[in-house]
């Protein structure tokens, strides 16, 4: 694995993300509830895919351990930044944003979606 590209890669999601939820929320006003997590969940998966795409672009190891791990390295990339940035700007609660369930969710899912991804790019 290319962690310097693993991270990049994260960093690209994570602000992927950030436009996303910020669309949601301030463009088309959906706060919560299930509309905005089945649509945060289905843009979740087209995300998570363009960046494992990006990074399994190119000479790297390929498979279904590599994606899963990329998926985690692009995952705790999300979660730095996210207490670097999201948390002492946004909710300035850390317990409560990383204890969210939904939240929760999308992490495992990103880590599914990259290891498909890394399996389907043999």
């Amino acid at each position: 694995m290319r962690l310097k590209r693993a991270l990049l890669c994260g960093a690209l999601l994570w602000v992927l993300i950030f436009f996303e939820v910020s669309i949601l929320m301030f463009g088309f006003k959906i706060v919560g509830g299930g509309l905005y997590y089945t649509i945060h969940y289905i843009m979740l998966i087209i995300l998570a895919s363009l960046s494992a795409l990006i990074y399994f672009r190119g000479r790297v190891d390929r498979g279904l351990g590599q994606g899963l791990l990329v998926g985690l390295v692009m995952v705790l990339t999300g979660i730095v930044l996210d207490a670097i940035i999201t948390v002492p700007l946004f909710t300035k609660n850390y317990a409560a944003f990383f204890k969210d369930i939904y939240l929760l969710i999308g992490m495992v899912e990103t880590v599914i979606v990259a290891g498909v991804v890394g399996m389907f790019r043999r």
